[in-house]
């Protein structure tokens, strides 16, 4: 075997997208069924609080400080001072903002959650898809060869694919036509 051959074969193995047509459906197979997902979660998280709760603001701080004045006791105050004093302090009030409230946050935390469920599912489902998709692009190509009458190779496959009992199958039926025929198989 040439080295070219290795070198494409060993590129080919690293390839994670074969099938373009199957791992993409595969793919949005995945993300209906999570999207659907995501969308009844939200429905009822607007349900829950539109009837549990009486919608009640929620604020935050604003980021401008007031100034206020604590009375506090003087105790250096001389004869005839005030016993009091007044110093200004500042402080933070919070800033009611009714746009805000438990919905909006709960659907900000579900939608974050949501892109990086969908990301571990795009992840996942690209290399679940791969296992499946290399031995279907193996028995296309092997099938085809058979048809277009090219000299006829076993069905290899990686050991942890899937659709083990097919490939096996397959390779027993084409060595049994190839033996009724009067060929032998390539044994590459």
């Amino acid at each position: 075997m040439s080295s070219d051959n290795k070198d494409n074969k060993k590129a080919f193995r690293f390839r994670y997208i074969i099938d373009k047509e199957f791992q993409f459906k595969f793919l949005l197979h995945y993300s209906l069924l999570f999207i659907s997902g995501v969308t009844v979660t939200l429905g009822f998280l607007y349900w829950l609080n539109k009837s549990k709760f009486d919608g009640g603001a929620v604020f935050r701080l604003r980021q401008d400080a007031q100034i206020v004045y604590w009375k506090v006791e003087n105790d250096d105050a001389a004869a005839g001072e005030e016993k009091f004093k007044y110093v200004p302090r500042e402080i933070y009030l919070p800033n009611y903002d009714h746009q805000l409230n438990m919905y909006t946050i709960q659907f900000d935390a579900v939608v974050t959650l949501s892109v990086l469920y969908l990301a571990l599912i795009t992840i996942f489902s690209v290399f679940k898809s791969h296992k499946m998709a290399g031995p279907i692009y193996s028995i296309k190509r092997s099938l085809q060869k058979i048809a277009s009458g090219d000299p006829i190779e076993k069905i290899r496959i990686r050991k942890d694919d899937e659709f083990q009992e097919l490939v096996d199958v397959l390779n027993e039926v084409i060595h049994k036509r190839l033996a009724i025929l009067g060929k032998d198989i390539d044994k590459k």
